[in-house]
């Protein structure tokens, strides 16, 4: 995965984009590949339920082949609300927008080990009007221990900008 991290001063950017290796990429054009020449056979023969498997085959296979290609997943952290967004290359989905009360809590979900080190998906959780905790939003892309230190200290920067410098040093506690 490549993982980077940006601070404006007034909102943290996480961005997560899946790295496929070559031989990966190249089975899922092969895969694709397949389902067009499927569809082709269907198309020619005129066979219905040829066409409608090769439909169903090539709508999935295309979905994860823009992920795997072109897939990007965008995080933005302010103070107050965490938007959250897909891109799959020429599609993106809708920013959403969810407001934080309270506080911002980052769980972690271990993940596939990726070189030997472990990875994990980050669970953004907050409380909701009633105070009940919630979870606003889990990455479906995984990051590593020093990239999540990272990302701590970016949103802890984003909190502190905010404190007066004579109380800089005192401990504050992140869930």
């Amino acid at each position: 995965m490549k993982v980077t991290i940006n601070h404006d001063g007034v909102n943290v950017h996480l961005f997560i984009k899946p790295e496929t290796s070559g031989i990966g990429k190249v089975a899922i054009l092969a895969v694709n590949l397949i389902g067009l020449i499927i569809l082709g056979i269907g198309i020619a023969d005129w066979l219905l339920g040829l066409i409608a498997m090769s439909a169903v085959w090539l709508s999935f296979c295309g979905w994860f082949t823009l992920w795997n290609m072109f897939g990007k997943e965008m995080v933005i952290i302010n103070t107050k609300s965490l938007s959250f967004q897909h891109t799959y290359g020429f599609y993106v989905t809708p920013l959403e927008t969810h407001r934080i009360n309270r506080a911002l809590n980052i769980s972690l979900v271990p993940a596939l080990q990726q070189e030997g080190k472990p990875r994990y998906n980050l669970v953004f959780e907050s409380f909701n009007d009633n105070d009940l905790p919630e979870e606003l939003y889990r990455t479906a892309l995984s990051v590593s221990d020093e990239e999540l230190e990272h990302l701590k200290r970016m949103i802890r920067r984003l909190y502190f900008e905010k404190v007066n410098l004579k109380h800089f040093n005192q401990p504050h506690l992140m869930n």
